[in-house]
């Protein structure tokens, strides 16, 4: 319950998954759209537990990072 609620505050938050939410709204059904966004958190929580390292969004090539002084 609590990660569809997230999965439709995320597409705000991150152009990745707005971008994934948006292709499937343009095939016509929200939920649908919301269901594949929860469906990639849950892959980032997967791989984050099986890695064992803090995540880190993909960075654009070019982009500066946040700590980069």
């Amino acid at each position: 319950m609590v990660l569809i609620e997230v999965a439709k505050l995320a597409p705000r938050l991150s152009p990745e998954l707005a971008a994934i939410h948006d292709s499937e709204v343009e095939r016509g059904n929200k939920n649908r759209a919301t269901l594949a966004v929860a469906r990639k958190l849950v892959a980032y929580l997967l791989a984050v537990d099986k890695s064992g390292k803090p995540f880190e969004p993909r960075r654009e090539p070019g982009q500066a990072s946040e700590t980069a002084v």
